[in-house]
């Protein structure tokens, strides 16, 4: 029996983001429905104020279940080494035989930007141009290529902490294909990148908020995918409050982000109800829109699904021998 062992560059090849956000809006829905499995994730401690998180996610009548392993490992940083590590396990759901081995943070990234990709499509204004981008690392990039694929964006302002960050991210975007005819650019100032934003992008690791949210202009769409933790946030009470704000999933959100502390489960919709039409999404043009995703298992699932069935057939990663 083979396992396909799917790279980073495997993935990038077999699900292209805008295939991506069709599967995570077809993954949102069914979590909403009632169709998905998806528990809260499991959080242990590990080594040097780490975490390991365990994802596990099944679908009705799917063939496959997946299982996603992370570690954060903060201690990386000063040694060069990425922030995170993940694996996806793809696995038969009639016999329990691994199909595949996905390398995860590449996944995990594509996911997460087509579900800000998803979020966009569905709460941003149509005629959204203009880009406000906090952070510069991988959820970054993919948070832009997802934006991109669903809205006329052709100005992008990028806010980090340090300037080399946006000047390697300004960079990267100038040679990205899919970012033809967008200007990506430094922010001079957090008040100047927010000035006529339509559509505010965090994907940070910040633990405080990374802008006042007094600043925001009226009719505004954010999307918040940087902390998953209580102790995380980076939203300001001002940034939230008044919004409409939507999540991946209710029971997670309000136990994992910071931003939504002290909301009740009235207070939000989840995206597959917006999708479903059974609430509605945004209702005015003026009107701040708020997504706030802390990753969903069931995002894993639907590409990690999409990308193995698509290098199946057409010959994409490496068929290894295991067991």
């Amino acid at each position: 029996m083979g396992v396909l062992l799917l790279r980073a560059k495997d993935v990038a090849l077999a699900c292209p983001m805008g295939d991506a956000i069709d599967a995570v809006e077809a993954g949102f829905r069914s979590l909403s429905t009632g169709q998905a499995t998806t528990p809260v994730r499991l959080s242990v401690p590990i080594n040097k104020e780490g975490v390991a998180l365990t994802m596990p996610a099944s679908l009705a009548g799917a063939p496959w279940y997946s299982v996603k392993v992370v570690s954060v490992a903060p201690g990386n940083r000063s040694v060069g080494r990425p922030l995170v590590a993940a694996t996806v396990l793809l696995i038969d759901a009639s016999s329990g035989d691994l199909v595949a081995l996905i390398e995860g943070a590449a996944l995990t990234a594509i996911r997460t930007g087509a579900a800000g990709g998803v979020a966009a499509r569905t709460l941003a204004r149509p005629a959204a141009t203009v880009a406000t981008l906090f952070g510069a690392g991988a959820q970054a990039r993919t948070q832009l290529l997802g934006l991109v694929a669903v809205r006329p964006i052709r100005e992008v302002r990028v806010v980090t902490r340090d300037p080399a960050h946006a000047a390697g991210f300004c960079h990267w975007a100038a040679a990205e294909p899919g970012l033809a005819g967008v200007s990506v650019q430094p922010a001079k100032t957090t008040a100047a990148a927010l000035d006529g934003a339509d559509v505010v992008i965090t994907a940070t690791t910040s633990a405080e908020p990374v802008f006042p949210g007094a600043l925001l202009p009226s009719g505004v769409h954010i999307t918040a995918v940087g902390s998953f933790t209580p102790a995380m946030r980076e939203l300001d009470d001002d940034a939230v409050r008044g919004a409409r704000v939507v999540v991946d999933q209710r029971a997670a959100a309000l136990m994992e982000a910071g931003e939504l502390r002290g909301l009740r489960p009235s207070d939000v919709a989840e995206i597959g109800e917006v999708l479903t039409g059974a609430v509605p999404g945004r209702t005015t043009g003026a009107e701040r829109t708020l997504f706030k995703s802390v990753g969903n298992a069931i995002q894993d699932l639907v590409v990690a699904t999409r990308a193995f069935e698509r290098a199946r057939a057409h010959g994409f990663g490496e068929l290894i021998d295991f067991p």
